[in-house]
């Protein structure tokens, strides 16, 4: 597969089903994972960013090829102490494949990050991003997924987690350039001690993607007076025929919750630990079948 050294390992049972490949990018490591066209993936590929306290400047291509299918996983561990990351990320997905994308940040709290990830995806083409946050001090992280064929299908899911002095800013948007695109954004945090977490939501339907469907959901659970609470949705529709809405909402914790708790035994940190893993239960069950990640995210909620 690969004789040069690489900033993370990669687990899979069969690494000749796919390609990886280094290249330099305005002196930035730049590698590429491809997967051929046709080849259909049963076990997901688990790339996990190697320990280090060195700076780190990153850019990670992936590409499936028509009619490929995969899982990746993405794991930014807790052993991962770079003072600072740069990380940029482009996804491309062919017409009629298929990727489920996971990321899993639980890096240093430490650590200041900024991540930069797109996707291009074709015609009948599936991609779904999940993106799970519970590490870095400081985080500025911009998504954007793009339609660029007829009857793409685009979703991505946010969720974190900020507490103590950490500062987590999320900004979402998809583009529906081509018809009968159809996808959802997900937004969803927990907010507690005197964290700061940003949402900022937007869906965009060009003048060339009629007939699609797009939706914006955020959602925050606020469990201190302490934090500095965002959610912003928006819409830009430059079409008819169309389908698209937003919602967002913010809950805060109050005394009525925690009498509740408290009524039947259950004291102040059980009772949010409890409100948390509520709260965030349906996002765990998407990754359930994906033992590790979903081992690792549960020890941090």
């Amino acid at each position: 597969m690969t004789d040069f050294t690489l900033p993370f390992s990669i687990g899979y049972p069969n690494k000749k089903d796919f390609v990886l490949a280094k290249c330099y990018e305005e002196k930035r490591e730049c590698y590429k994972l491809t997967i051929p066209a046709n080849k259909q993936l049963e076990e997901a590929i688990y790339i996990k960013l190697k320990p280090t306290t060195n700076d780190l400047n990153l850019k990670l291509i992936i590409e499936l090829g028509e009619g490929a299918s995969a899982t990746i996983i993405e794991d930014w561990s807790t052993e991962v102490k770079s003072p600072t990351i740069r990380f940029e990320q482009h996804i491309k997905c062919q017409p009629n494949s298929d990727l489920k994308y996971v990321v899993l940040n639980c890096s240093s709290q430490k650590t200041e990050m900024t991540e930069k990830r797109t996707s291009d995806v074709a015609t009948d083409a599936k991609c779904h991003i999940y993106t799970y946050h519970f590490g870095t001090k400081k985080l500025d992280s911009q998504l954007t997924q793009t339609t660029s064929g007829n009857g793409a299908e685009i979703n991505t899911d946010i969720i974190a987690k900020s507490a103590t002095n950490q500062d987590l800013s999320f900004n979402a948007e998809h583009e529906y350039t081509k018809k009968q695109g159809s996808g959802e954004i997900g937004m969803k945090g927990i907010a507690q001690d005197k964290a700061i977490l940003s949402f900022d939501g937007m869906v965009t339907i060009k003048k060339t993607g009629s007939g699609s469907a797009g939706y914006l959901k955020q959602e925050t659970l606020n469990l201190s007076p302490n934090t500095t609470v965002r959610a912003v949705p928006g819409l830009r529709i430059d079409t008819n025929d169309v389908k698209a809405g937003h919602s967002a909402a913010i809950r805060n914790l109050n005394e009525e919750d925690l009498y509740y708790f408290g009524a039947r035994g259950i004291g102040k940190e059980m009772a949010k630990k409890l409100l948390i893993t509520g709260f965030l239960g349906k996002e765990l069950k998407k990754i359930k079948q994906h033992k590790t990640a979903y081992e690792s995210i549960k020890k941090l909620i």
